[in-house]
């Protein structure tokens, strides 16, 4: 029903996956695999809901407050996930690093530190320094075949005054973690006993694969210093149409929010065209998700199965319990982070997520976005096979 193996020419279309990679890597002539972008086509029944909306000869103010939004959002919570939302405790942002760049405004000073998982999302790190807070790391720990949270060490950071927000990523970027109801419930107790206010982005909520996804939604009615961010952008593959919704009873936050975007951005509406694609996406992509699922669950099976032919000695990796994303280690390698990046880059020509962007120091991993079709994969697995072969010949020539 859907063709994730076509291979789609995204050059020359201000595409910043491809047109826009020189800005990072200092060329566009490499295969990309570092953005959180799929190479993969966008849910139909959204560009058929946004084309129709273009039939209409007037494209004017419109407003998000009303059944078209609100309903399809707490169908598909409902639906996928179990959990009754309120139509009061839904709003909408213009993206979702706006929406926690804006809470952390709100509920803290300066100097004042923001809790994240590390590896971490490389923005959440940029826009706390950027808005002089402090990144205070609580880091993930591998244990035997998933990472864990260290509790103790996170209950002692969420202890320290200074220490007002928690990010939570989940599922998580870039290690793929799904965080289990468990582990929730854990956190949300911390954070209570502690004052601490949970910003839960779960951008890549559809893509729990060897697990369900459990929102911090349902944690709301026990502890309502939490709130949810997430979008369309991930899931169905519209990340260039900004947008975001959030999810809250917090609200005093909800109203700050608001007011904070029409008095101080003048933002004063929604984008209409995404209005539509929230209703087909969340009222007709059931099946659309689940056969992207089957495909990314694919790609990362051929991507395990390709290191233990040939890189088994090189690298290291865990399939993901959720998103799109490959976090692959290449410890055993031997080689420094700069020395295989610049590798990757010279010889294989291609283009992945430098590890330390997510670890605020040097490290031996690397993000390769697994949501192309199946050709492309195996080309780009081809190419960090020729880069490995490569340093090992030049390192023994010495």
């Amino acid at each position: 029903m859907y063709d994730f193996n076509q291979v789609i020419d995204r050059t020359n279309t201000n595409c910043v996956k491809y047109d826009a990679m020189d800005s990072i890597y200092g060329t566009n002539a490499l295969q990309p695999f570092w953005i959180a972008d799929m190479d993969l086509p966008t849910f139909p029944g959204i560009t058929e809901a946004i084309q129709k909306r273009l039939t209409h000869p007037i494209i004017g103010y419109s407003t998000y407050q009303t059944n078209d939004f609100f309903s399809p959002i707490k169908h598909w919570f409902q639906t996928r996930f179990d959990i009754n939302v309120l139509k009061q405790d839904i709003g909408y942002a213009p993206t979702v690093l706006f929406t926690i760049t804006e809470v952390i405004r709100m509920l803290t000073n300066e100097f004042d530190g923001i809790i994240v998982n590390t590896p971490s999302y490389n923005a959440f790190l940029t826009l706390i320094e950027g808005n002089k807070r402090m990144v205070v790391e609580s880091p993930l720990e591998w244990c035997e075949d998933r990472y864990e949270m260290n509790f103790t060490h996170f209950e002692y950071l969420c202890q320290m005054p200074q220490n007002k927000i928690f990010i939570l990523c989940n599922p998580q970027n870039p290690t793929g973690k799904v965080f289990t109801n468990k582990e929730l419930l854990k956190i949300v107790e911390i954070c209570e006993k502690n004052d601490v206010f949970i910003i839960a982005d779960e951008i890549h909520m559809d893509f729990a694969r060897k697990s369900k996804h459990i929102s911090m939604a349902k944690m709301m009615p026990t502890y309502d210093k939490i709130l949810v961010t997430t979008c369309l952008g991930k899931s169905f593959n519209i990340s260039g149409m900004q947008h975001s919704y959030f999810i809250t009873k917090d609200h005093f936050v909800k109203e700050r929010l608001n007011q904070q975007m029409m008095t101080v951005y003048g933002l004063f509406g929604a984008n209409p065209l995404i209005i539509q694609a929230v209703k087909a996406a969340y009222l007709e992509g059931h099946d659309y998700i689940d056969a992207l699922n089957a495909h990314i669950e694919n790609n990362m099976q051929i991507i395990d199965d390709y290191i233990h032919r040939h890189l088994n000695h090189t690298l290291e990796f865990h399939q993901p319990e959720g998103t799109f994303l490959a976090w692959i280690d290449f410890r055993k390698s031997g080689f420094s982070e700069i020395e295989v990046f610049e590798a990757l880059k010279s010889i294989g020509r291609i283009a992945i997520g430098e590890g330390s962007i997510y670890e605020m120091h040097e490290t031996t991993h690397f993000r390769l976005n697994a949501a192309v079709p199946e050709s492309v994969l195996l080309e780009g697995l081809d190419r960090i096979k020729l880069t490995f072969e490569t340093l090992y010949k030049k390192r023994n020539q010495h």
